[in-house]
């Protein structure tokens, strides 16, 4: 059984998590999707990257990120998407923001992406309680 999640909820559930998966979209050729760990700051993701590949193409197409979690035991779980716009956000810009990004990428020339959401949604998945017929 599906839930459909409200963005306020799928932004809750986004910050219980650091690793989700971005797909950037490339010109003649299948989506470039990748791991990348992030934080969410106020309603945008932000993470951080060197350069190359994935930060040329995020900053010029639309971007999608996904993070979903699911509990074997209990049956339940989540996934939440986010699509719209990244751009390559400054030093500056993100010094007097409290943020922790847990990333392999934090090296001395890596860069901070912000990923600005034109739509966040999300559902819920529970497992659906058999009805016995009588």
């Amino acid at each position: 059984m599906f839930e459909e999640l409200r963005p306020d909820a799928c932004l809750a559930l986004l910050r219980t998590q650091n690793l989700g998966r971005l797909a950037v979209s490339r010109p003649g050729a299948a989506p470039y999707v990748v791991p990348v760990n992030y934080s969410v700051l106020r309603h945008s993701i932000v993470f951080r990257t060197t350069p190359g590949t994935k930060l040329d193409l995020v900053v010029t197409e639309p971007v999608s990120f996904e993070v979903d979690h699911y509990d074997d035991e209990a049956e339940i779980g989540w996934s939440v998407v986010v699509e719209g716009l990244a751009y390559e956000a400054s030093d500056r810009e993100m010094e007097y923001e409290d943020v922790v990004v847990d990333s392999a990428a934090e090296q001395q020339n890596s860069r901070w992406v912000r990923l600005m959401p034109d739509l966040v949604t999300g559902r819920r998945v529970v497992r659906a309680v058999p009805q016995w017929r009588g």
